[in-house]
């Protein structure tokens, strides 16, 4: 019988996968003034409101043209 130990912090688990998958960057494009922003996946999956860091304008993902890339 063979018994292998690993190291705790090595492997992720399913749930810890889930949450980075979720919480990955995704570039956003400001519709009016064309900035470039990395925003959470999550928040794009919910369609949540999004702030244009340079011109303040809130937006929701569902409104704009340019996400991803």
């Amino acid at each position: 019988m063979i018994i292998i130990i690993f190291p705790r912090g090595l492997f992720m688990s399913y749930t810890e996968g889930l949450r980075h998958f979720k919480e990955r960057p995704v570039h956003v494009a400001c519709p009016v003034c064309a900035h470039r922003a990395d925003q959470k996946a999550g928040k794009l999956r919910k369609d949540a409101t999004l702030e244009c860091p340079a011109c303040g304008l809130l937006f929701r993902p569902s409104e704009c043209w340019c996400i991803g890339g």
